[in-house]
């Protein structure tokens, strides 16, 4: 990696240095633009090794600039210099405007024409106010619950409030609107504690959206600069302000970072873009396709693998991790991580920049890593980075594929059934705990209520429905048909063991037939704030529930890996897997075709690892025609059984219902069951355990 003084413009009271990278330039000029950007002044950069730089004396934040780069024009050599086409700062911490719409040639790095007029310019930012501890006290006094505690509201920033009445219209579609006070008494009502945000970098229309009226980068897949703020959300200021506030009121905040390819596509011909990257050193910032320089690398489907292997690619995925958690940021989802991992032959590299960096994240930045352990077309190495680098937690998309599956009429299921609910179809062997991200339903998918509502539906797209995932769900159910459905599938995405995921707007019953709608911007997914009615508000209410008891109770939030062992203080294992008359499954069980329902108990006697807590009884049913009369088993701590919730019957249970050991229970068709023994009283034993806990808690905190 590069080792030099901050890249990008940094300001001063007095002066501005303007500081970039190139290996392969023979010139660059940094271009200062007038407020209305129609002139134009050019200031050649200094050379020092492959630093550029230039301070200029009374440049104030505000001012607008970008960089013309000089060099051969050699495409066999993987070179592609233009100083016709104006280049982004790739450390812009600012940029002027957001791109809409262009002539796919206007931007090609294969003419002449001069890009200055279309171009959004860098802005030159004042850090210190950006990075104000005083302001922001709360940037770096980060919420201090554990991983496992984390329910993650995945949204999208002009979705959420665009159309909620309740936000001031002022605010509406924009970052601040997560700092509105009702946003925040929203989100403790809802439970979750950890806001993923889709993309919030400059983006642009991409090679795959088609050039028709109407379409955009919406979901921000597109990216061309990567420290800044896309115009049409805010800037640095808003993000921080929002930073801080979540903090103040204990909720993290997650970033999806793409980092795989960029918003410039194809090195040559119709779908080449020059907008940044390219221009500056393209073989640094691009692998090759294998020994052809002539063409990018193309594992993405966008048709260029950006290179975090080299010394500026490494040192830019350095900075922006660094980045990230200077403003804040308590996490980072990494879009397609299996592509940052591969070289330009397409394989997996165990110790590349990516995942060194991925440790240097975990271990000494203490910020949460989360990856899709896939390539879009280069392989899946789902739980690879989880035995690579402890503590990254894996996206799942065998959590999406079984949730459709089970609630279907694929058979077959139960071991899969196994490895869902308990965690162990994704594990962290070095920590010995469940790395999975249970992402049943998310941005790129149906949601929960869609998926059981509408057949699959990409048209409006433009990519004549050739786009989005395989529809798997029956369809067409009446009001409480539909209802039970979504609550049964939240409700097993909520308790599994695992992290998880709640999509934007499946707590309000947002269903769209279009799954894929990442160059949609308007009404059709805007979330629509409207008055409930009984059955939405019955699944809203159960999904704040569903949070709430996931969030009291340590048996859901520990990640350890179950054993089956007996615990010592009532001889009873961590989870018994039980048969419709109360005795535990035989490992033959596993494999039968029939098996469409699943029961398991719960101990919650304490652990080295964790606290006592209530016993829990689970039962669900994928089954959508048979009722299964299960027998219920004695508690771990003994006594009755309380009847928590039934998704059959609605909401969850009013009063206090129990159940004697030996009673036999109707699992009814597609439903999700709850029982519960509280716990009245803690052993010695248990006393021992906690206070053990209590000490390592504070050690590692301190």
């Amino acid at each position: 990696m590069i080792n030099s003084p901050k890249f990008g413009a940094d300001y001063t009271r007095h002066e501005t240095t303007f500081t970039v990278a190139s290996e392969h330039a023979q010139q660059i000029e940094l271009c200062l633009f007038s407020p209305d950007e129609k002139n134009e002044k050019r200031i050649p950069l200094e050379r020092e090794g492959d630093v550029w730089q230039v301070t200029i004396k009374g440049i104030r934040p505000g001012q607008k600039y970008g960089y013309r780069a000089y060099g051969e024009y050699n495409p066999d050599a993987g070179l592609f210099f233009n100083p016709h086409k104006l280049a982004m700062d790739p450390y812009a911490l600012e940029v002027s405007s957001t791109f809409r719409r262009w002539r796919a040639e206007d931007l090609s790095v294969e003419n002449n024409l001069d890009t200055a007029h279309i171009m959004p310019k860098a802005v030159v930012v004042d850090r210190s106010a950006v990075f104000d501890a005083e302001k922001y006290p709360y940037l770096n006094n980060r919420p201090k619950f554990g991983i496992g505690s984390n329910i993650i509201y995945e949204t999208h920033i002009k979705n959420f409030s665009h159309l909620n009445p309740n936000i001031p219209e002022y605010k509406r579609g924009r970052l601040i609107a997560l700092a509105d006070d009702w946003t925040i008494e929203y989100l403790h009502k809802l439970g979750v504690n950890n806001i993923e945000l889709m993309p919030i970098t400059p983006t642009c229309p991409g090679r795959q959206i088609p050039e028709v009226e109407g379409r955009c980068d919406s979901w921000g897949y597109n990216p061309y600069c990567y420290f800044a703020i896309d115009p049409r959300y805010g800037n640095l200021q808003d993000m921080v302000t929002v930073i801080n506030k979540l903090h103040a009121n204990g909720i993290k905040v997650t970033v999806d970072a793409v980092l795989n390819h960029t918003g410039e596509h194809a090195a040559r011909g119709y779908w080449n873009r020059a907008l940044s990257f390219k221009l500056l050193d393209s073989p640094n910032y691009y692998h090759p396709a294998g020994n052809n320089k002539a063409d990018y690398m193309n594992t993405t489907g966008c048709y260029n693998n950006f290179n975090l292997d080299s010394k500026l690619g490494h040192r830019l995925l350095h900075d922006f991790i660094n980045h990230m958690h200077n403003l804040g940021f308590d996490g980072i989802r990494w879009d397609l991580a299996g592509d940052n991992a591969l070289n330009q032959y397409g394989q997996f590299q165990d110790n590349g920049a990516f995942i060194q960096e991925l440790r240097y994240a975990i271990n000494d930045l203490k910020m949460e890593m989360y990856v899709e352990p896939w390539s879009a077309m280069g392989g899946n190495y789902t739980g690879r980075f989880a035995a690579l680098v402890p503590g990254v937690k894996e996206w799942s998309d065998t959590r999406r594929d079984f949730t459709a599956d089970f609630f279907s009429a694929r058979e077959n299921m139960a071991g899969e059934f196994g490895r869902q609910t308990s965690g162990s179809a994704i594990t962290d062997q070095q920590k010995q705990e469940s790395a999975m991200v249970g992402t049943a339903f998310t941005h790129d998918g149906f949601s929960l209520v869609g998926a059981f509502k509408y057949p699959k539906n990409t048209w409006d797209n433009g990519e004549e429905g050739r786009d989005g995932s395989a529809d798997r769900y029956a369809k067409s159910y009446d009001k409480d048909e539909l209802y039970r459905r979504s609550a049964t599938a939240a409700a097993l995405n909520i308790l599994s063991k695992g992290i998880p995921l709640l999509r934007n707007g499946d707590e309000l019953s947002y269903a769209s037939p279009n799954n894929n709608p990442y160059c949609i911007d308007d009404h059709t997914v805007w979330l629509q704030w409207k008055n409930l009615d009984e059955h939405e508000k019955k699944l809203f209410k159960q999904i704040c529930r569903l949070n709430a008891l996931r969030r009291e109770h340590p048996v859901f939030t520990d990640l350890s890996l179950f054993t089956g062992k007996e615990n010592p203080e009532n001889g009873v294992k961590d989870i018994t897997w039980l048969r419709p008359d109360a005795s535990e499954m035989t490992p033959a069980e596993w494999n039968q075709p029939y098996h469409k329902t699943g029961v398991y108990m719960l101990n919650g006697a304490a652990t080295d690892k964790r606290p006592a807590d209530d016993d829990f009884l689970i039962m669900v049913s994928g089954d959508n025609y048979h009722t299964v009369n299960y027998k219920l088993p004695t508690p771990p701590s003994g006594g009755k059984w309380q009847l928590v919730l039934d998704t059959s019957e609605g909401e969850f249970s009013k009063g206090i219902r129990q159940f004697e050991p030996g009673t036999e229970y109707a699992l009814k068709p597609y439903s999700y069951v709850i029982f519960t023994r509280k716990r009245e009283k803690t052993s010695s034993r248990e006393q021992d355990l906690s206070a053990m806990l209590a000490v390592k808690k504070q050690l590692s905190k301190e």
